[in-house]
């Protein structure tokens, strides 16, 4: 396999709904390292959400910050994913009750 093959980036496109403030799903599992496209539909009229990955709960370390997009609306996000496999936290930072886990395999 040459080196340019084994580098080859996987690309994942995951959709993601909000509706009544909640996400269409509590865990994003994607490959390390994937380009991840997101198909974000915010089904609540006159609401904004969006979906933002973070390093872990606190919100303190972002991987990625989509933009802020009042419904309805559909968007399309596009990011990649942390090398490090692990546990990471995915919410809306307007309603942070809005939450899951983004796992990185």
């Amino acid at each position: 396999m040459t080196p340019e093959a084994a580098r080859a980036v996987a690309r994942v496109t995951v959709a993601i709904a909000a509706e009544n403030f909640g996400f269409s799903t509590e865990i994003i599992t994607v490959p390390a390292g994937a380009e991840v496209t997101i198909e974000f539909d915010n089904r609540d009229d006159g609401v904004p959400h969006n979906v933002a990955v973070y390093t872990d709960s606190s919100a303190a370390e972002a991987i990625f910050v989509g933009e802020i997009v009042t419904g309805p609306v559909r968007t399309t996000y596009t990011f990649t994913a942390p090398e490090t496999p692990g546990n990471y936290f995915f919410r809306c930072d307007v309603h942070p009750a809005m939450h899951g886990a983004f796992i990185v395999a």
